[in-house]
């Protein structure tokens, strides 16, 4: 298939194996790809919100969609598959599965990839200048990554892009609210001066309802006065064998292209895009005795080529093209999947971060 031909398939996937609605997104264009949901009144729906009052998931919420290509591909538009990605290997057969095979005949492609959680923390350190891929959180969030630092189309400042998870504690950040570098989990007390870097300012909110679309997992912390940061240059961690500039974002991602990032616990991964454009990613947003779990649309998934892409305390990394040009903004992850079994990292096209946030990529230092 080619990509006008993936992408209508996945539509038809969408409508007719899972029942789902077309709805229109405020951060879409006439050129974005449609979105699909189970909207109120339908069964689709019902089913959704039965099984979770029985604390259970409907089948249809561990089933994601999107376009892959095949390795031995060489033209990025031709070749492309349908990707089903399903977090549970007894799903293989489930009939939404085997009506999206139909309708994809021979150019779909089942992908297991185990459950979808948010990267969440483990280790690092201070470092002044701020400089991407360190260690950074809300006061009250264990740890996350910097991604790369923006600055406010409204005049409001330069700071740290990152996750909503991150920099806004899931939601329940207000403005103002202090932000750490290292995080609180990697030494750094909220009453430690010298780790107060940055100040909540804007985050979109995750909508948990039953079926809800989200675009984006992203916040945006304004830099502390005397806070000084490398908007320049990619190469925080020991681990990174090399540096990069970081350069204009990537406007147009196909998959199996190379991707670079530096995150806060794996330090520097190399990858291939996986898929782009999954739809129905159901991801663990909140952990713990009452788990909380949020739908996702238009993501990027990603795989690891030598080892794990991403692993917990990455969520937040900035992902790039080998030229340093951004792509993505890393939020969720599972441990197995993908083409060389190393799990799937899964990311917002950095596009739709930035015109939701109303920033623009800081390239200062």
């Amino acid at each position: 298939m080619n990509l006008d031909g993936a992408e209508n398939a996945k539509a038809e996937v969408f409508l007719k194996a899972f029942k789902y609605s077309e709805i229109a997104s405020s951060l879409s264009d006439e050129e974005d790809q449609p979105v699909f949901v189970a909207s109120p009144g339908t069964e689709a729906h019902d089913d959704i919100v039965q099984a979770r009052r029985k604390r259970k998931f409907d089948p249809k919420e561990l089933i994601a969609v999107g376009i892959v290509k095949p390795k031995d591909q060489d033209r990025p538009t031709d070749g492309l598959k349908l990707g089903i990605f399903i977090q549970r290997r007894r799903l293989i057969h489930h009939p939404v599965v085997e009506a999206a095979k139909r309708i994809a005949g021979d150019e779909a492609r089942v992908i297991v990839t185990g459950p979808v959680r948010r990267q969440a923390p483990a280790n690092t350190g201070h470092c002044r200048p701020l400089r991407m891929g360190a260690s950074v959180g809300h006061h009250r969030v264990t740890v996350g990554t910097i991604g790369c630092f923006g600055v406010s189309r409204d005049g409001s400042g330069v700071g740290i892009l990152s996750n909503n998870h991150v920099l806004a504690h899931t939601n329940k950040g207000l403005r103002g609210d202090l932000v750490l570098q290292p995080g609180r989990v990697d030494c750094g007390p909220r009453r430690g001066t010298l780790n107060q870097v940055a100040t909540l300012h804007e985050y979109v909110p995750i909508d948990f309802a039953p079926g809800a679309s989200n675009l984006v997992d992203c916040a945006f912390a304004l830099l502390s006065e005397g806070i000084a940061c490398d908007g320049c240059t990619m190469d925080v961690l020991s681990t990174s064998p090399k540096a990069w500039a970081i350069g204009e974002p990537e406007e147009l991602i196909f998959d199996d292209v190379p991707v670079q990032k530096v995150g806060r616990t794996t330090g520097f991964t190399e990858g291939t895009v996986e898929a782009i454009g999954v739809n129905n990613v159901k991801v663990q947003m909140i952990g713990g005795p009452r788990p909380r779990y949020a739908l996702f649309n238009q993501q990027v998934a990603v795989a690891g080529i030598h080892e794990t892409f991403s692993k917990g305390g990455d969520s937040g990394s900035l992902i790039c093209t080998r030229d340093g040009r951004p792509v993505a903004l890393l939020f969720a992850g599972t441990k197995t999947g993908g083409r060389h079994g190393r799990g799937i990292t899964y990311a917002n096209p950095i596009h739709t971060v930035l015109d939701s946030l109303e920033i623009d990529i800081y390239a200062g230092g």
